[in-house]
């Protein structure tokens, strides 16, 4: 049993989730600046996308550090550890207004949106019976009388964590589209939403670029989390793969692929080239700190971009 201390909780209730919510801050304020019509940064989808990656990754840490702690009950004798149980909440209280304020001043587009993909990030390990559901079913179409004296079932539960892939799934689809459809309803219902975006991007590019990369990081991760994973059954790409090796060719590929598709773009291109060396650099026995590299390999590039239009506007 790992030893939870203060350094730990820090980590992982407030640095990891700030420091990996940093690449939603530039993604979404790359899109913003792209797909406004009038070259300016729009605050409110940065505030959201920020404050939901935030919610999701440090509520889930929270979770985990609260089983953990409950599980040695020498640890409630320490008021410092239960003291920073109580700053992660207020944190993530304060997240929570800070999204409520930004959503309050967008059109109700943006919450729907908002709502659909940060929803399932907030389930992420939570058991999703389907008992309930069937009892909701059966008592609307009145049918709960008919089975009351059929024998009782267990009823299956549903573990999103737990679905072959999903972690990658999930974070290209939510940091890659999610983010991209929270600048659109933001834009478009402001009116400030432009009909063609500056070269050398393209709406197509965005959305491929973010999802793959995203989609990579998460991967990456797992290929830290290797062992430990095969041990305790966790389908992730690695494990269902059975080898780091082959995982790694494949992410490679995926960061060509995406950078042959748009080789006309530079950020793109150099984004593609350093994440594909970080999959070569890093492995299961890198530092976890040393993968927050693979998390901002689209941030450098797109701090780049944003400077060299600056200058060029001087």
């Amino acid at each position: 049993m790992t030893i939870l201390t203060i350094t730990k909780l820090a980590d992982e209730l407030f640095l990891r989730p700030v420091v990996i919510s940093m690449n939603s801050l530039a993604l979404s304020t790359l899109m913003s600046y792209v797909m406004s019509a009038s070259g300016s940064i729009d605050w409110r989808p940065i505030i959201i996308c920020v404050t939901s990656d935030i919610l999701a990754m440090g509520a889930d840490h929270l979770k985990d550090k609260e089983e953990e702690f409950s599980s040695d009950c020498n640890n409630a004798d320490d008021p410092r550890l239960t003291s920073w149980f109580i700053y992660a909440r207020t944190f993530l209280t304060a997240s929570a207004v800070l999204l409520a304020l930004a959503l309050s001043q967008c059109p109700f587009s943006t919450f729907l949106t908002t709502a659909v993909f940060v929803a399932p990030a907030l389930l992420w390990t939570t058991p999703i019976s389907f008992k309930k559901f069937a009892l909701i079913s059966r008592h609307l179409f009145g049918r709960l009388g008919e089975d009351k004296h059929q024998p009782s079932t267990t009823a299956p539960v549903l573990v999103i964590k737990r679905i072959p892939g999903m972690k990658a799934i999930f974070n290209g689809i939510v940091r890659g589209c999610g983010i991209y459809t929270v600048v659109l309803s933001v834009l478009s219902g402001s009116g400030n939403l432009t009909s063609m975006l500056p070269s050398p991007w393209s709406v197509v590019q965005l959305i491929v670029w973010s999802t793959v990369n995203r989609s990579c990081h998460a991967i990456m991760t797992d290929v830290r989390d290797f062992e430990d994973d095969m041990e305790a059954g966790v389908p992730t790409i690695p494990v269902l793969l059975g080898s780091i090796l082959k995982t790694k060719v494949i992410l490679t590929a995926c960061h060509m692929l995406v950078m042959f598709a748009f080789i006309e773009n530079p950020y793109i291109m150099g984004s593609c080239l350093f994440a594909a060396a970080l999959v070569w650099i890093l492995g299961k026995n890198s530092p976890k700190k040393a993968f927050l590299f693979s998390s901002h390999s689209q941030s450098l590039f797109i701090i780049w971009y944003l400077l060299a239009r600056k200058y060029r506007q001087l």
